[in-house]
């Protein structure tokens, strides 16, 4: 008997903690089940979202890599790198979108649309490497439409992976405002930075040639 009282007492017990903690109990396991399924949908958005993404940008080198990128490519490409913009802004992909879109914008003789598009790139671009190469383009576009000092203040020497490209932009700039001496010299050092990285340095070869002495 006294153990026939014991089992009851326990189930008593037993009853007693589950009407006390029962509810709690069986709402921190809900919990824990949505947080794991919350979790498991976020991943398969954020992976839709990346595939989603690639898929465009994809599309959109496609058209950019034609050999002859003309009205239907450009159009296709903006349309593209719109919706990344649009759609992806927080993603490197829209970063890239905007650089494409400059450099359509260009094509295009449209130097202002060019400017916003490397402008939201250097506002949003957190790659140091793509930040240069932004900075380098503006620079072009900047001279393309005679705003020489703003271009030069964007291509000071720095020792990177653009650095060849940035001194050939800046003797350009340079040459530009009459200083041919400032010219040779930036187009000699991107000479030598060019022939270090094993790229071809005809044009700059032909670029020092053609100044005068």
């Amino acid at each position: 008997m006294a153990e026939m009282r014991t089992e009851e007492e326990q189930v008593e017990a037993l009853k007693r903690w589950w009407n006390e903690n029962g509810k709690s109990l069986l709402a921190g396991i809900a919990i824990a089940i949505l947080g794991v399924v919350g979790w498991n949908y976020y991943g398969d958005m954020q992976q839709q979202e990346a595939e989603t993404a690639s898929a465009y940008y994809q599309r959109l080198l496609g058209n950019a890599s034609a050999s002859q990128m003309g009205a239907t490519e450009r159009s296709a490409i903006k349309q593209d790198a719109q919706t990344l913009k649009d759609e992806f802004s927080d993603g490197a992909y829209a970063q890239y979108a905007a650089l494409m879109l400059a450099k359509v914008a260009v094509a295009e003789n449209d130097l202002e649309k060019a400017e916003t598009e490397l402008r939201w790139l250097l506002s949003n671009a957190e790659e140091s490497a793509l930040v240069e190469l932004a900075n380098v383009r503006l620079a072009q576009v900047l001279q393309a439409q005679n705003r020489l000092d703003q271009a030069l203040a964007l291509v000071q020497d720095k020792n990177d992976a653009w650095q060849g490209r940035r001194l050939e932009v800046k003797g350009d700039i340079l040459l530009a405002q009459g200083d041919q001496s400032g010219a040779r010299g930036a187009y000699e050092k991107a000479k030598k930075v060019a022939a270090e990285q094993g790229a071809n340095t005809a044009l700059l070869s032909l670029k020092i040639d053609n100044l005068v002495e």
